[in-house]
């Protein structure tokens, strides 16, 4: 796996000449012993010099905070909350804490922390059918703080998957679900089946059990979905490399759209299954566009 440093932790600054360069961050967090969750999405378009964020708060299952922000550019935060660099889209500020570690996510009456269990990761493994073109980091850990909900101040302590990349997406190449999922330090998964610009659907992802990663050869994401497309859970079963089978089934328990239209991708907070186990995550299901060709002489293309 490759490593990362500080200036990994980002904005990255995207080279001049390129077209289609993103930089994204995403977060999601779910106990559900007391069904207390969320998602945050941050996007910075270089091409536009715009940038979008959202953020989904539930306690109990109700959302309680569903809200989105654009601005003409990402404000860089000075001093603040503990004077930590980052970014403010609106309302919506993340700031780092520790550099790859650890984040500071805050808005109107949201003040949370997002800390890893370990160091950031890019799950590789040969052979793979798909090529995302960008660079990205994974990591798994906890969500701790406070969300303030009519008057009273509601403690989060939710286990968390956080994903943060930059560049050019390879053309045509989209996702269609996806699923997250951590059940403790020792056991997590991230699987998404991804559309290639040839029409095929594969597979990208990994499951972190026994002390070792384990790479995804198949998946078979069998989904129940409401009539407008939102997930209400799934039974996941998957193959990996080193011939292991598994089976993950999840129910969605809180779900919504982004808020400001950034995405069209539809997420539940879901409780997944695993030998015995259970563990809080979030199941994705993205729109299924049709391949998008690359943009005539340029190095990439929008997203």
């Amino acid at each position: 796996m490759p490593s990362f440093t500080a200036v990994d932790d980002g904005p990255h600054a995207p080279p001049p000449t390129l077209i289609g360069w993103l930089e994204t961050w995403d977060l999601g967090w779910y106990d559900p012993a007391t069904r207390i969750g969320g998602t945050f999405g941050l996007r910075l378009d270089a091409d536009t010099d715009t940038a979008r964020a959202h953020l989904g708060l539930w306690i109990d299952g109700v959302a309680v905070h569903r809200r989105g922000t654009a601005a003409a550019s990402a404000a860089p935060t000075g001093p603040g909350r503990a004077a930590r660099p980052g970014v403010r889209v609106g309302e919506l500020e993340l700031a780092t804490v520790e550099p790859l570690r650890s984040l500071a996510l805050t808005a109107d009456e949201v003040e949370l922390d997002y800390t890893a269990a370990g160091e950031p990761f890019r799950f590789t493994m040969s052979g793979q059918r798909v090529d995302l073109g960008e660079e990205h980091y994974d990591s798994f850990g906890t969500v701790t703080g406070t969300v303030r909900v009519q008057g009273r101040a509601v403690q989060v302590v939710a286990p968390a998957f956080h994903r943060h990349a930059w560049g050019i997406g390879r053309p045509g190449v989209a996702p269609l679900r996806s699923a997250h999922g951590v059940f403790g330090e020792d056991l997590y998964f991230s699987i998404t089946e991804y559309r290639t610009a040839a029409g095929a659907v594969v597979p990208l992802g990994y499951l972190f059990a026994d002390e070792e990663f384990h790479g995804v050869e198949k998946a078979r994401f069998q989904l129940e979905q409401a009539p407008d497309g939102t997930p209400l859970g799934c039974d996941l079963l998957i193959a990996t490399a080193d011939r292991r089978d598994f089976r993950i089934p999840g129910r969605v328990e809180a779900s919504g759209t982004s808020p400001d239209a950034m995405s069209v991708a539809r997420s539940g907070l879901a409780v997944f299954e695993l030998a015995s186990r259970r563990g809080g995550g979030v199941l994705t299901v993205h729109e299924d566009r049709p391949a998008a060709p690359a943009a005539s002489g340029t190095n990439g293309q929008h997203r």
